[in-house]
């Protein structure tokens, strides 16, 4: 694990991390079964024409694809007619552009002849779990590598902890493999995760509500969400030619959430966008001292499940690390109606189990009177808050019909079960 929790990497000659502006990287496809029609060059000289317009539009890295990987698609083709697809337009974009070309391409044989051709970035979308080899033909040509989460998940985790753990696993591959840690970025995966037990649009959109929490990898992310699947089935569009704004709306949020780059099909637009969300984000606080200290405030941004796992890459001792994971995260919960009798008993209990409970200055008078309560613990604290109050017995309460302990038990939990274990 880098001793700086927050770094930046290298994609070709282009710097990438939360320090520095959102990178844009522009898709060029040159396989007519890719699933946005639009986005398809057809023959070289097309093919350099969109390459100069993204990036006289803002483009920072050009894309190049000869396979469609589109999980719900068939769009296997050889690997001959990859190769005869990309490499004349990688040879002319990387002799007249100046800017990093990436190769999009699961196998080895195809990468090698773009890294041959100039491109200096492969972009694996298996996270080298296709081709074995892909690793060894990066760190040969000292190319740069993004690095996508693939594979099988557990459909009782966390979507976060089963991306971090792919990805991980796909980091560690590469650097043993002589891949050169700081030529690395991650890829979440928007759009490749079917069999997870949910939806997939409900996957990938809790994945964009929760990008900051791959901060603890220790890599710039890339999000490729444009013209996606799940945007059509959220907004009711089955052509991805009608997904633009939901594109636009996407990028802006997985910005907002930290991502350090974006590949897109719109250049233009998702520049605007893009822009704005990197303005109105918030800042990670890292604060480095001249004799060598880097802090980070976490604070905002990790639950205990993620401190847990953060502690375990530190190496910290696993019982340790779910102790202390625990106290990470603190809850806060605003209840109203709640009778002053009942919101007495339940701040001593948070007090004794080291939360607390802010109360109304007239709540000392206890009664029967409604007031409000703000309960503020981990979720280890309100576990055992539910069960105390599961065991408490207001006869008074109960006979004047108000809420009684169990029945804002009953609503704890409901409301507990949704925060991340």
């Amino acid at each position: 694990m880098s001793q700086l929790l927050i770094s930046g990497s290298r994609l070709g000659s282009v710097e990438v991390g939360l320090d520095k502006p959102v990178r844009i990287m522009g898709v060029l496809n040159l396989s007519p079964e890719s699933f946005y029609r639009g986005s398809v060059a057809l023959d070289p000289d097309e093919a350099y024409k969109r390459a100069v317009d993204m990036v006289e539009k803002g483009a920072d890295i050009i894309d190049v694809g000869g396979m469609s990987t589109a999980p719900y698609k068939e769009t296997y083709v050889p690997p001959d007619i990859e190769i005869s697809r990309v490499k004349p337009v990688i040879k002319e974009l990387s002799s007249s552009l100046e800017v990093p070309i990436s190769i999009d391409t699961r196998r080895a044989k195809v990468a090698e002849e773009a890294l041959k051709s100039g491109a200096s970035i492969v972009n694996d979308t298996s996270g080298l779990r296709s081709d074995e080899s892909m690793a060894r033909i990066v760190a040969d040509h000292g190319a740069s590598l993004i690095l996508m989460a693939y594979g099988p998940v557990d459909k009782k985790r966390d979507p976060i902890v089963n991306i971090r753990r792919l990805l991980r696993e796909s980091l560690e591959k590469a650097i043993d493999e002589g891949v050169e840690p700081g030529k690395i970025v991650l890829d979440p995966g928007i759009g490749f995760f079917r069999d997870t037990g949910m939806d997939w649009y409900d996957w990938d959109s809790y994945v964009l509500r929760n990008l900051n929490r791959l901060v603890i990898l220790g890599k710039p992310i890339l999000v490729g969400v444009s013209r996606k699947s799940f945007i059509g089935a959220i907004l009711n569009q089955k052509d991805p030619a009608e997904r633009l704004i939901g594109s636009l709306a996407a990028e802006a949020i997985a910005v907002y959430n930290g991502a350090s780059a974006i590949r897109t099909h719109n250049v233009a637009e998702t520049i605007q966008a893009v822009r704005l969300a990197e303005y109105i984000r918030p800042k990670i606080k890292v604060l480095k001292t001249d004799n060598g200290l880097v802090l980070t405030d976490l604070d905002t941004i990790l639950g205990s499940v993620d401190l847990e796992e953060l502690m375990i890459s530190m190496d910290v001792d696993p019982r340790g690390a779910e102790i202390m994971g625990g106290k990470g995260e603190f809850k806060v919960i605003y209840v109203a109606g709640i009778p002053k009798i009942l919101a007495i008993i339940i701040k001593q209990e948070m007090l004794a189990l080291g939360g607390e409970c802010a109360t109304t200055s007239d709540t000392i008078f206890s009664g029967f009177q409604p007031t409000s309560i703000l309960l503020m613990g981990t979720r280890k604290h309100l576990n055992i808050l539910i069960d105390k109050l599961r065991g408490m017995d207001l006869k008074s309460v109960e006979k004047r019909g108000l809420p009684n302990a169990s029945d804002l038990a009953d609503a704890l939990i409901k409301l507990v079960e949704h925060f991340p274990a």
